[in-house]
């Protein structure tokens, strides 16, 4: 009697504690999450304003040097300017200095310290490329900047137009950009800390000063300069970044440790948890992945069966043959959605085991080449060739629509994860008493610890490069073509060679 009350006391006691013991780690986790979040908001914010001010103390020396050299500039004596500049201006950023009119006629040339060579090259460059291409009206009493590239070399030029006496007069400036990246940046940018690492890209996303950022996560910032060397970005991140986020879990082990013998109970409770959920959450994750999944890859098709119907409807192309290429794409997008369906509604009957197939003697070669005309096009906008080879292929006994999907989702495959393939290849032979189906491609390959689970279902293996990983499947297709071809009496093999080749090879029976 004791035991038995002790028994029903504990099952009504369990989930008592259980309850008290989630709420206590929710709203210690909540805590934990929001000083995590506190902590990277200060670094971001910081970070951000670190940028803004060294991006604004660039962009004040270069317009304080504008000014140094512009106010010099005297319209009723230009002959002066030259003289004022070789004796007065110390700055090593300016590497060259004109005085033009509206006819583009040099009327004063300045330099700084250049070898006869350079100054004549120099001289050459400002009256053939960058004064021609300057508008005065621009600089019409205002300074105008311009980042321009020519040869690929980057040039920094500032440009300031005055009228005197009926005639404009423009005064030119022209940056030695490997001064200020070797003299301003170290000068103004470098100190940005030891717990910080920061660079500048040009407009090629190449680094012309500082550090590589590395793992930075969300907290990097990139803050261009906004008119002198507005092609620039200036790059800023913390180096430590990672610090807070593992602060943010220390603290959470913190709050856990004040509940002293709480520790015992929720290993217990999170045991129990484990032995009792862990089944049912994992496979409303992966239902719910099936379910994204596969509604994202509905919407393409239907995306562009809508684009060129509309087209189509208002009436607004009139060539023939693109009525008749939108027509086909529709046609195409079509079957290839009828075949997202098909995968759909065969893996729901293999798992509520009703699934039929209805066997044929058919030419499995007319079927083969109606599917790939389906994926062709696919295939060439990745800038990928479809190829097509077989023997003389006696006919078999096959479901059409099973065969057709089998070889969908192979080239489907394919076109997501052989990432940098030029060519995906289909070949149809005969061996032995079997009718081979081969799918190939020249991608990075599958490594070998995972060919023995990409046939499970919901399986999706994620390379090592950031395409194949953003590529977005239902992860039943390779389960679906394992499931046809054993149907049919055969079954399905794939070898990789990273980088050189993957084939799948699929197996129907001739008799």
């Amino acid at each position: 009697m004791l035991r038995s009350l002790a028994r029903n006391f504990i099952f009504i006691l369990f989930p008592v504690i259980l309850a008290a013991i989630v709420i206590l780690g929710k709203l210690n986790f909540e805590a934990a999450q929001t000083f995590g979040r506190w902590g990277e908001r200060s670094i971001f914010e910081s970070t951000f304003l670190l940028a803004k001010e060294k991006v604004i103390r660039v962009e004040n020396e270069i317009i304080k040097t504008d000014n140094a050299f512009l106010q010099i500039v005297d319209p009723t004596n230009l002959n002066s300017a030259c003289e004022k500049w070789t004796n007065g201006m110390q700055s090593n950023l300016v590497k060259a200095a004109v005085i033009f009119t509206a006819e583009d006629e040099i009327v004063q040339f300045f330099h700084h310290q250049l070898e006869a060579d350079d100054a004549e090259a120099t001289f050459r460059l400002l009256e053939d490329e960058i004064i021609p291409n300057t508008n005065y009206f621009d600089s019409l009493n205002q300074d105008k900047h311009y980042h321009w590239e020519i040869d690929k070399k980057d040039y920094l030029i500032t440009t300031l137009s005055t009228q005197y006496e009926d005639q404009i007069y423009t005064a030119l400036l022209l940056y030695d950009t490997g001064e200020i990246i070797g003299t301003l940046f170290p000068a103004v940018i470098s100190d940005v800390g030891t717990d910080r690492v920061v660079n500048v890209e040009d407009g090629h996303g190449q680094r012309v000063f500082g550090d590589e950022l590395g793992e930075t996560g969300d907290f990097s910032v990139v803050m261009r300069f906004p008119s002198t060397l507005y092609k620039w970005k200036l790059q800023l991140a913390p180096v430590s970044a990672a610090l807070y986020t593992e602060k943010a879990q220390n603290v959470a082990i913190g709050e856990w440790a004040l509940l002293p013998g709480s520790f015992a109970i929720i290993v217990f409770g999170l045991f129990i948890l484990a032995m009792v959920w862990v089944r049912e959450r994992r496979l409303n994750k992966l239902k719910s992945e099936f379910i994204s999944n596969t509604s994202h890859e509905l919407k393409t098709p239907l995306a562009l069966i809508r684009m060129f119907s509309e087209l189509l409807a208002m009436k607004q192309v009139k060539d023939p043959d693109k009525i008749s290429h939108y027509h086909q794409i529709i046609l195409k997008e079509t079957e290839r959605l009828t075949a997202l369906i098909d995968n759909v509604l065969d893996f729901s009957r293999i798992e509520r085991g009703k699934n039929v197939y209805y066997f044929e003697e058919l030419n499995p070669e007319e079927i083969v080449s109606a599917a790939i005309d389906i994926y062709r096009h696919r295939v060439e906008a990745i800038g990928a060739s479809l190829t097509f080879s077989c023997t003389d292929i006696p006919t078999i006994r096959v479901d059409q629509d099973a065969l057709t999907l089998v070889l969908l989702n192979l080239i489907d495959n394919a076109i997501k994860y052989a990432t940098g393939t030029d060519v995906i290849g289909v070949e149809m032979y005969t061996r032995g008493k079997y009718l081979f189906l081969d799918v190939y491609d020249r991608g990075k390959g599958i490594p070998g610890s995972h060919l023995k689970r990409i046939f499970e279902r919901f399986y999706r293996y994620k390379g090592p490069d950031e395409e194949s990983n953003r590529q977005r499947g239902s992860g039943i297709g390779l389960s679906l073509v394992k499931h046809i071809a054993r149907a049919h009496g055969g079954y399905v093999t794939v070898t990789s060679t990273p980088g050189v080749e993957t084939r799948f090879s699929v197996r129907f029976p001739l008799q």
